[in-house]
């Protein structure tokens, strides 16, 4: 906050203010900045911040009650629970909801809600605050404090820490989560200036700067319009190929660097490695599929459930029942990770078989779970056959004791 109390102006997002400028860094000495609009444009940061906003939007958000020690039920009766696993607030969906959050977790390094009551109970909708308007303030006794500019009009609302629901990524100070784009600023930037630099390379006949040269001494004004001339006439796909008629002794060099020698390739990939080190991202789910293989797929799925996803569970979780659940100590919310086998339905099955044949799961159960409904009466499923152990092998020793006897021996 400035010395007036105002915010000042975010210069790369407009009709917004917030202290956001100031914390955005430049990337590198060149002075290139790292934003949420520049990240995005980022085809690998992009291509991660979508990964893992859509996977967990994907996964059933339920709220449940603990029964006992060991048992828990959905409490759809609560108001709450649709709110949570079905519509927060009038315009989004679940899944656009968590979507939303991800994203601002991953660009911004905090979520924000504002808890709406209503007749039905404190929390009847759940409505996002953009972060970039957004401050937090630690008061003397250690409550938090929220300034929030609104968009558009720029007026400052103040917002108790009991009225909102914060999400927060990685923390330094426990208070707000580190800003991903500004930890990784030198990796974003190295990708998006190959990808600039690409993007300039084909644009110019993947060829690199030609150099006309003459052994004429030519005023400035003549030397700008042949640089002139030249790129209108032969820079980009479409001219690609084309005759050049030069005269006064003009010749054309080009210059000696090519994407072989400068590695390009080499580059690219490492800045893409380096970026998926912030999402802790297996390259293959962003395509990159270089270094996998039918083996290790199956492990690195695992992985990234373990170890991507279920951190980003963890965090929107916990703010659920320390936001919003507060002192109800007997519900928790939860995401169904089950989800995200939705899709292989052969994993699914056999997850189910070794579940039902083991005894923790009954075929009613499994039906409910994939919504089929109770069996039809008289076709009830059959208990499934249990194998039967395989008969001992005969012990070669008894069997020459056994000859001893008959033997007499």
């Amino acid at each position: 906050m400035s010395e007036n109390g105002t915010v000042p102006e975010i210069r790369w997002l407009e009709q917004r203010t917030s202290r956001w400028d100031d914390l955005v860094m430049l990337a590198s000495d060149q002075g290139m900045r790292v934003t949420p609009e520049t990240a995005m444009k980022t085809s690998v940061y992009f291509a991660c911040a979508r990964v893992v906003a859509e996977t967990v939007a994907s996964l059933p958000l339920h709220l449940y009650r603990r029964v006992n020690d060991t048992d828990a039920e959905r409490a759809k009766e609560l108001p709450l629970y649709r709110v949570l696993a079905k519509r927060p607030n009038s315009w989004q969906t679940r899944y656009e909801w968590i979507e939303q959050m991800c994203l601002h977790l991953g660009f911004y390094g905090s979520a924000y809600n504002l808890k709406v009551p209503g007749v039905r109970g404190s929390v009847t909708e759940l409505h996002p605050l953009h972060p970039s308007g957004m401050e937090v303030k630690q008061e003397d006794d250690k409550t938090l404090t929220y300034l929030y500019r609104e968009p558009g009009t720029g007026s400052q609302v103040v917002y108790r820490a009991d009225q909102i629901m914060h999400v927060r990524w990685l923390s330094f100070d426990g208070i707000n989560g580190a800003v991903p784009i500004d930890l990784g600023k030198d990796a974003i930037n190295l990708a998006r200036s190959l990808e600039q630099y690409a993007s300039t390379f084909y644009r110019n006949n993947a060829q690199p700067g030609m150099v006309l040269h003459t052994d004429q001494a030519l005023p400035r004004e003549v030397r700008e319009q042949l640089r002139e001339q030249w790129n209108n006439r032969h820079r980009g796909p479409s001219r690609a190929g084309e005759v050049a008629v030069l005269s006064n002794g003009l010749k054309v060099d080009t210059v000696s660097a090519t994407n072989q020698e400068s590695q390009l390739a080499e580059l690219w990939m490492q800045s893409l490695l380096a970026v998926c080190r912030i999402w802790k991202m297996p390259p293959h789910m962003i395509q990159e599929l270089g270094r996998a293989t039918w083996g290790n797929l199956a492990s690195e799925m695992v992985s990234f459930e373990k170890f991507t996803i279920q951190p980003w569970l963890r965090r929107i979780e916990g703010a659920i029942e320390r936001d919003i659940l507060d002192d109800q100590d007997d519900l928790y919310a939860e995401f169904l990770v089950e989800g995200l086998l939705r899709s292989d339905i052969t994993t699914r099955y056999q997850a189910y078989e070794v579940a039902i044949r083991n005894g923790w799961m009954t075929p009613e159960e499994v039906r409910k779970k994939e919504n089929l409904g109770p069996m039809p009466e008289g076709e009830q499923a059959e208990p499934p056959v249990q194998p039967e152990p395989p008969a001992p092998e005969p012990d070669d020793d008894m069997e020459d004791d056994e000859e001893d006897d008959a033997d007499g021996g």
